[in-house]
């Protein structure tokens, strides 16, 4: 029996034309899965995800904020691996009740494996189950200045949520624009 070799732009575009383009998109995307393969030996174990994501909020400054997450990084020369996942959070301030709401993702730990602590500027997460299977592990600065003793934490399903009481309402910067 042949296996025919998937080919997964042509595939996507249903048609043989413009082969040239297609052969070399075709060898791009195996370099690029080849990347995954070139992680050194008991770097990620059997079965563990390769995770990396980002994502962009605005901040209340009105600056947008892109943070990554996850446990490999990519770099020139492929992916590389980090140890830990670094797990996707969200900040949120609350201006009705004057309070930061922080979620993260931590799925697969319970809520006795997360370790928390807090400063007036950052916060940081940390999990580890027994059998050290997971591994979560994020500090997240340029935070507003929060009452560290206010905290309270709620996990359920996999995500972590914090709430802590804002020293000061953070100044709203940027100019109302009008659209036309």
């Amino acid at each position: 029996m042949m296996v025919r070799r998937r080919r997964p732009f042509r595939d996507l575009f249903g048609f043989g034309g413009f082969s040239d383009i297609f052969d070399e998109m075709d060898r791009m995307m195996e370099e690029f899965m080849e990347s995954f393969r070139g992680l050194r030996p008991g770097e990620l174990r059997e079965g563990e995800p390769m995770v990396y994501g980002w994502s962009m909020e605005i901040g209340p400054d009105g600056i947008p904020r892109i943070q990554e997450f996850g446990n490999v990084r990519p770099t020139r020369g492929g992916f590389v691996e980090k140890g830990v996942r670094e797990p996707f959070t969200s900040t949120m301030i609350d201006e009705e009740n004057d309070v930061l709401r922080i979620t993260a993702e931590l799925p697969g730990v319970s809520k006795e494996d997360i370790n928390l602590s807090a400063t007036e500027n950052s916060v940081t997460i940390e999990a580890k189950t027994k059998e050290g299977e997971r591994k979560y592990y994020k500090v997240l600065t340029d935070l507003p200045e929060i009452d560290p003793d206010s905290a309270e934490a709620m996990y359920n399903n996999g995500v972590l949520e914090v709430t802590f009481k804002l020293k000061e309402r953070p100044e709203r910067r940027g100019k109302k624009i009008e659209v036309k």
